[in-house]
């Protein structure tokens, strides 16, 4: 697991032991860049064309090397520039258009995304053949191709985060510049509005310190507020460009369906990506796209500094204070589609089913963490700035829309029984 130099804190960050505990998915990086030979390595060559005794050419003979080396490669180099992944989102027509969640009394639409993952709540009545992953994403062979966030939690939380706690204004900062969307009866957002819908919230906000309310200065993400709730999303794929520099990618759709169609994308055993030989997958979607979902509350504060969240959910048993002392090992695995605020409980989206992995609990985050996550979007190959901001949040899903195949997930993937009894927190066995 690698974490990169944080320039946004001091060298000595009182965080940084800490941080070191989280699990993250392994570093997908760019490859490293192709050197000219060394002269030590010439000297190993089988062949060096009319070289002769190879120690007492090597001034002549690396120069001649490693231009042709340079000739030989450009052409190698010049299909890396290009990016593999553009353009696979599908187009208007392709029948992945959002359509009627429900059309005279028949549910038309899969199984959708933003329901209630609360502990033991089973009252989806989508009827799902679908089954979600119950490993990590990493073990189902997924990497992480995307990371992008909605003003306020899509999913709801009994306790932890809910439109209940937005309705309270204590609950956040103002609100003069959103509009504080309905549970129900809401129009559909036109595209040209320029609304963005807030979400459920936490409750952290009434027990932030003044100094954990301090505004902060912003260097890379665009129109965040400190105290504010997110909900951050990591789409996964079997079929992204695993472990190069277009791993990464905007819009996400690009991303998990980079490599569809192709014999050659990575799949178990690839990059450290899944189990060899297993089979236990799901079938279809469920088993290639995932997406993890972990709840925010953002802070003036370094205790809570994150180095590293570009690459997946925050999973560690040792973080400070009483909200992170356990971070993504309460999880709730189910099956349902993509988000956002074209979608509601009468416009649906018609990409899934797809594997969720929503942690229940809700979190504090300091705003460096948002800020570094969003300079490392800002290295990627692929230009990510339209994803840099939050996004506004879906109308949480009724559960006529939600799946009956909901898993609380425990050590190992076992299933919690759903009995919501403390002693019996879930555990997201996570190798991120």
């Amino acid at each position: 697991r690698h974490f990169r130099e944080h320039t946004l804190a001091p060298v000595h960050h009182t965080s940084i032991k800490m941080a070191s505990v989280v699990e993250i998915t392994p570093k997908f990086g760019v490859m490293p860049e192709k050197k000219g030979p060394s002269p030590a390595a010439v000297c190993g060559y089988a062949v060096v064309g009319a070289l002769v005794g190879c120690a007492a050419t090597i001034g002549v003979a690396y120069p001649m090397l490693k231009s042709k080396w340079d000739k030989d490669d450009a052409p190698a180099a010049a299909v890396e520039s290009k990016n593999p992944c553009d353009g696979k989102k599908p187009g208007k027509g392709a029948g992945f258009d959002n359509l009627q969640c429900i059309q005279s009394s028949v549910t038309m639409a899969v199984e959708q995304a933003g329901g209630n993952v609360t502990l033991g709540y089973n009252q989806g009545t989508h009827n799902s053949d679908a089954k979600p992953v119950t490993t990590t994403l990493a073990e189902a062979g997924m990497c992480p191709v995307n990371v992008h966030w909605h003003l306020g939690a899509e999913h709801v939380s009994a306790g932890e985060y809910d439109m209940a706690h937005t309705a309270v204004s204590a609950n956040g900062p103002s609100t003069a510049k959103y509009d504080a969307r309905q549970p129900a009866g809401r129009k559909l957002l036109a595209a040209s509005g320029g609304t963005t819908y807030l979400g459920g919230r936490c409750t952290h906000y009434p027990n932030l310190s003044t100094d954990q309310k301090k505004d902060y200065d912003w260097k890379y993400c665009k129109n965040m507020v400190v105290g504010e709730t997110y909900e951050v999303h990591w789409p996964h794929s079997e079929m992204g460009a695993c472990n190069t520099k277009w791993q990464y990618q905007l819009p996400f759709y690009d991303g998990v369906l980079c490599r569809l169609g192709e014999e050659a994308y990575p799949g178990k055993g690839k990059f450290g990506l899944g189990k060899v030989g297993d089979n236990a997958d799901p079938v279809g979607l469920p088993g290639q796209i995932g997406v993890q979902a972990q709840v925010f509350v953002v802070v003036n504060d370094e205790t809570y500094y994150y180095p590293d969240m570009l690459r997946g959910m925050i999973v560690t048993n040792d973080g400070p204070g009483t909200a992170n002392a356990v971070m993504g090992k309460e999880v709730t695995a189910y099956t349902g589609s993509t988000t956002g605020t074209s979608r509601d409980n009468t416009i649906c989206s018609a990409y899934g089913p797809v594997t969720w992995h929503v942690d229940r609990k809700c979190h504090l985050i300091s705003a460096s963490s948002f800020d570094k996550m969003c300079k490392d979007m800002l290295d990627q190959a692929d230009d990510m700035s339209d994803d840099i901001y939050p996004h506004g949040a879906r109308e949480h899903v009724s559960d006529e829309l939600s799946a009956n195949n909901r898993d609380d997930l425990g050590p190992n993937g076992a299933t919690v029984s759903g009995t919501g009894d403390a002693a019996t927190a879930n555990v997201y066995n996570d190798r991120q």
